[in-house]
């Protein structure tokens, strides 16, 4: 079978190596013409109109770090080669390891580099063929992909073309979508001779004030990321879009005050603003084969794009063996009920982080008080004190483990319960609201605007 993918990110790209692996032919249809053969710093220099969250943070899950060791294993020893870096959760278990805890390791990259690397791989399969600098029309009446006036002919065509693009005359599709209710401002920083990556409890530095949340992300090559998400409603700190200001709220907040610091890192972008971000599930739709964030995207919070992105290319993959009658039914059955149950997830996590700092009373340390953030806020605070807390944690925010095992486990949310109540309220990591505007406002020297 011959397969016609529109869209060369990162889902068009592991869709074509992975239905060429499984023995069949692509040819995979992008708007930009980067060099497959170019070193790794050459996919730092491109202009990806399409894609505007190009330089902002992504990671590979564990579930994604896994996809790729069991049937890419190439791209995962480029991008190794090329600077990234892994991190093995496990680690962080206060007694002995079992079987699974191999799973628990994150695999950290830019995502120009992890483009790189599977552009790489999918320029040496002979089965693939790579077109760049072409642009998808639409479609034939008979369902065939026209790119640059000219029909691409194939037995199926993959929707890669994300989150925002839909060529004219492509099918519509309908589906639930819910507002993520923030704005992101990230900066990529690169750390200074000598200085090493903050250790956490779990992961990565992060936490919420109460009206703003902050996030940390590592990179590659000794790159991190530092983000700060502030309710997209609350005008007054959209000031956080300016350096100063942003710096001066960072200057403000444990430990980013320590991560933004000229002695320990260098900014190697100026402050990235990301908003109107929603929540989007297409899974239902029959209108093509799509993947990736054209299948179901997130808020980037939770950082599932890159490694759903491998799952809906292998489950692609796998109906064309489990199913070459009805290939496409048999992938959006095999990928569908997962994307549902994380939009699901990240649906009533949005809600009750809005909810929170909408200044409701939201308790994320019972399960009966607001149950989404009790599983993912009140479990993060929580793993670090029980090796059984931490693996079912980290397997569920990795995506190894379905959402059911962990929302049935009655016994798993006791204990983290009692560790919570135990531990106490967190300390606050950074001032009040007034007192934080107050800090962005002398450090930009203007009025906030209205």
């Amino acid at each position: 079978m011959r397969f016609v993918v529109a869209g060369g990110g990162v889902a068009g790209l592991a869709s074509a190596l992975a239905v060429a692996r499984a023995g069949h032919d692509a040819v995979v249809l992008e708007r930009d013409a980067p060099d497959p053969a170019g070193p790794p710093e050459s996919a730092f220099e491109l202009d990806r109109r399409g894609i505007p969250h190009y330089f902002q943070p992504h990671t590979f899950l564990p579930r994604g770090r896994r996809l790729l060791s069991e049937w890419a294993p190439d791209v995962l020893e480029s991008l190794a080669q090329a600077g990234a870096s892994e991190q093995d959760v496990a680690e962080k278990l206060r007694g002995p390891r079992e079987a699974g805890d191999e799973d628990l390791v994150y695999l950290w990259a830019r995502r120009p580099l992890v483009e790189w690397a599977l552009r790489r791989a999918v320029a040496a399969e002979p089965a693939i063929e790579l077109r760049g600098g072409v642009h998808v029309d639409g479609l034939t009446e008979d369902g065939a992909v026209v790119a640059d006036g000219q029909p691409v002919p194939g037995d199926h065509v993959v929707d890669a073309l994300g989150r925002y693009r839909r060529p004219p005359g492509w099918p519509t599709v309908d589906g639930a979508q819910t507002d993520c209710g923030a704005v992101y401002y990230c900066r990529y920083f690169r750390l200074r001779p000598g200085a090493e990556y903050l250790d956490a409890p779990l992961l990565n530095p992060r936490g919420d004030l109460g009206y703003l949340g902050f996030n940390t992300f590592r990179g590659d090559n000794r790159t991190f990321a530092v983000i700060i998400l502030a309710p997209s409603d609350d005008r007054e700190l959209r000031v956080l879009r300016f350096g100063p200001a942003w710096q001066a709220a960072c200057a403000a907040i444990t430990p980013l005050d320590v991560m933004t610091a000229p002695e320990f890192a260098d900014p190697i972008t100026d402050v990235m603003p990301m908003g109107g971000l929603r929540n989007v599930d297409h899974t239902r739709s029959t209108a093509l084969l799509a993947v990736g964030d054209a299948f179901c995207h997130t808020d980037p919070a939770f950082a599932y794009g890159l490694s759903f992105a491998l799952a809906h290319a292998r489950a692609l993959a796998d109906a064309t063996v489990e199913a070459p009658g009805d290939i496409a039914e048999r992938y959006r059955a095999k990928a569908g009920p997962e994307s549902r149950e994380r939009y699901a997830l990240a649906c009533g996590i949005d809600e009750g982080r809005s909810a929170r700092w909408r200044g409701e009373p939201v308790n994320p340390a019972r399960p009966d008080g607001n149950y989404p953030l009790f599983s993912f806020a009140g479990a993060l605070a929580a793993a670090p004190h029980d090796d059984q807390v931490l693996r079912r944690t980290v397997r569920r925010i990795g995506l190894l483990d379905r959402v059911a095992v962990f929302d049935e486990d009655a016994a798993l949310h006791d204990r983290i319960a009692r560790i919570l109540a135990e531990a106490g309220p967190p300390q606050p990591l950074g001032p009040p609201r007034d007192e934080l505007l107050a800090h962005l406002t002398e450090a930009l020297d203007v009025r906030i605007p209205d």
